[in-house]
């Protein structure tokens, strides 16, 4: 009964400064001292620019990929210039009514 008297009593002291940090966050906040609209707006708008920017450059990536194909492979050994049944590693599997 002791540890959980013990164990309640640590869970409040870390609940209680917990919540006075949050409450000071706000209430800085509320103060204008940790971030002021105008910079919360310069922030956003820094983020768009940038979200912007990489859509840009992923969309133009994808225009240069465009045109290039790739190559067809062989389904064997992944290669290109040739197709399984043409495969220099294929192995020739002979059944046993062939050696009749």
């Amino acid at each position: 009964m002791t540890l959980l008297l013990a164990e309640v009593r640590t869970l409040l002291a870390a609940n209680e400064a917990l919540s006075k940090r949050r409450r000071a966050k706000k209430a800085r906040i509320r103060q204008g001292g940790a971030l002021t609209v105008k910079d919360a707006q310069d922030i956003l708008a820094q983020k768009d620019v940038n979200e912007q920017v990489q859509h840009e450059k992923r969309s133009r990536e994808d225009r240069q990929n465009e045109g290039q194909t790739r190559g067809r492979r062989c389904s064997t050994c992944g290669r290109t210039g040739h197709y399984a049944p043409r495969c220099p590693k294929a192995v020739n599997v002979s059944s046993p009514l062939d050696s009749k």
